[in-house]
């Protein structure tokens, strides 16, 4: 097969997350279409981030050693910052939710930056062969942000304890506040899940003007501030409000377990 000249394609501006094929199934299941289920290129990078922390984890804490080898050691390294990153906020509950602010923190980090890596994608349409950006950012995409800021609005509600607990602080000091504390209560997933998507999607635009007004100019500098800088803070961001929100659902509750 002869191929025709290349042909390199910008990342994408404003158009949402390309189709990149469909799952077959019955029409009457839930978000089906015509041709199935559609998988966006924004949850087929979702799926390689989770291939590649199990894959990490797998292989690095399938052979542990008292005396670590160079994997060992990273790995142990990232466990060191995350649970000094946690007990910085939570203290006595850090055991409880190290788990869940690890993961959190690690796939939104990882997802935010995974576009500064250049790792081609190819295709082949009409003889032409399309080099593109094999991966999006899926923090760029709503749905995985609002999706993010849910599980996490689980997280800080079940903090508080009992329903009746949480229930009751939003009357306090007095009934009259409920409004106002319920809106504030909303306001918090949103806030989360549009800071970061505003923030990333924000950052995939400007860098695509770039690469669309200067093709043949790399830039590096302003690609190392909006995808590798940007990425990281917005992780940690993310990850402190979520550990904020935790904190104020805990209050003065002492941790039941040693």
């Amino acid at each position: 097969m002869r191929l025709g000249p290349l042909e390199f394609i910008s990342p994408p501006l404003v158009e949402g997350p390309k189709i990149l094929f469909y799952i077959p199934v019955p029409e009457t299941l839930p978000f089906a279409m015509d041709k199935g289920w559609p998988v966006t290129i924004t949850v087929a990078t979702t799926w390689f981030v989770m291939f590649l922390f199990f894959s990490l984890f797998h292989f690095g804490m399938k052979n542990l050693q008292i005396v670590p080898g160079k994997l060992q050691i990273i790995l142990e390294g990232m466990y060191n910052i995350l649970d000094s990153i946690v007990n910085q906020t939570l203290g006595k509950w850090k055991k409880k939710y190290l788990p869940y602010i690890g993961t959190l923190l690690s796939f939104i980090l990882v997802a935010n930056i995974i576009c500064f890596f250049p790792i081609p994608g190819f295709s082949v349409e009409n003889g032409v062969l399309h080099i593109a950006p094999l991966f999006r950012t899926p923090t760029a995409d709503i749905n995985t942000t609002l999706g993010l800021a849910l599980v996490t609005t689980v997280a800080f509600l079940a903090a508080s304890g009992s329903p009746i607990n949480y229930f009751k602080g939003l009357i306090e000091p007095t009934p009259l506040v409920l409004p106002i504390n319920l809106v504030g209560e909303f306001a918090k997933p949103i806030n989360i899940a549009m800071r970061l998507f505003g923030n990333m999607f924000a950052g995939m635009v400007i860098m695509g003007l770039l690469y669309w007004a200067l093709p043949a100019v790399v830039p590096g500098a302003l690609s190392l501030y909006f995808e590798l800088f940007a990425g990281v803070v917005q992780s940690f961001v993310f990850t402190m409000l979520t550990m904020v929100y935790i904190q104020g659902s805990l209050g003065d509750r002492e941790p039941e377990f040693d």
